[in-house]
């Protein structure tokens, strides 16, 4: 096989899985595995429809024996995963399972082609790309929910402060403080409000709500109300006194990513800047003794 040919298939392999995890981080592309007409839709549509359908079934007929490989232990880790992650798409531990299958068999399937030239590495790279793909997609949306949630709670607290000041009781300022939040964060508090309408006690939800999080700063949220509860200390002081420290923290965080884009900074300027400058010059006393030569 030529190698211009073995190029080509991989870049389709690739691009094919790529597609794939774009598709799953966007819901908004679900509607298109609904039953419609193909002959009424854009080809670029109908394209794109087609090779979500192809990899959605793949991942259908890979989940049930993916997940058996999981085993008890990690399906938990990785239920916990799509927790902090908010289940992006309405994401299951069976869809994780079929989609990182998927994955594994079609950069598997592409790495053969260099494994059948004699390049073991090649095909050992692809296959393990294929295999921890869904694991680094899944651990950035985790961590950019978290670090939203972070961001958010500083000003949550403080409302919620403010609404429990003014005479509203605690689940009723809540629910209101989270219908006005928008994002990862009010999601969470009103699936633990839900969870005490159903009849959990307010410290199993709370729990709960730390468990599925690991914001440092809701898990101290968390520990305060709970305090709070059991000592009979007024709610409200206790959160001012937590968003005060939210944004004290946040600041702190804020500084330290300041402080360390600061040498990246210096490497850009010293990498592409200095030589851009250094040729400029080149160029321009090249061009400059030019001109002198022509007037002598």
């Amino acid at each position: 096989m030529s190698p211009a040919l073995t190029a080509l298939v991989l870049a389709a392999c690739v691009g094919l899985a790529a597609r794939g995890l774009w598709m799953v981080a966007d819901p908004g592309h679900r509607e298109r595995f609904a039953p419609v007409e193909t002959g009424s839709l854009p080809p670029n549509t109908r394209r794109a429809s087609l090779v979500a359908a192809f990899f959605e079934q793949l991942s259908r007929r890979l989940a049930g024996r993916a997940l058996r490989l999981l085993g008890e232990g990690r399906i938990i880790r990785v239920r916990r995963r799509l927790e902090a992650a908010g289940r992006p798409g309405g994401l299951t531990v069976e869809g994780y399972a079929g989609r990182k299958a998927a994955f594994t068999v079609l950069m598997g399937g592409a790495g053969v082609l260099f494994l059948a030239r004699g390049n073991l590495f090649l095909f050992l790279a692809l296959t393990a790309a294929g295999f921890f793909w869904m694991d680094a997609w899944l651990a950035g949306v985790a961590r950019k929910r978290q670090a939203r949630i972070e961001r958010d709670l500083p000003d949550f607290v403080d409302i919620l402060a403010v609404t429990i000041t003014a005479g509203v009781g605690f689940r009723s300022a809540m629910a209101r403080v989270a219908q006005a939040v928008a994002g990862p964060l009010g999601e969470e508090i009103s699936r633990t409000l839900r969870q005490m309408d159903l009849g959990a006690s307010r410290r199993a939800a709370f729990e709960e709500l730390r468990r599925r999080n690991s914001a440092e700063s809701l898990s101290r949220m968390v520990t305060s109300v709970l305090q709070a509860e059991e000592l009979g200390t007024p709610l409200a002081d206790v959160l001012m006194e937590l968003a005060r420290d939210g944004r004290r923290a946040f600041a702190q965080q804020a500084r330290r990513q300041a402080a360390r884009a600061a040498p990246r900074v210096s490497l850009i300027i010293t990498m592409v800047i200095v030589p851009g400058a250094i040729l400029l010059m080149i160029v321009a006393l090249i061009l400059g003794s030019d001109v002198e030569g022509l007037n002598g």
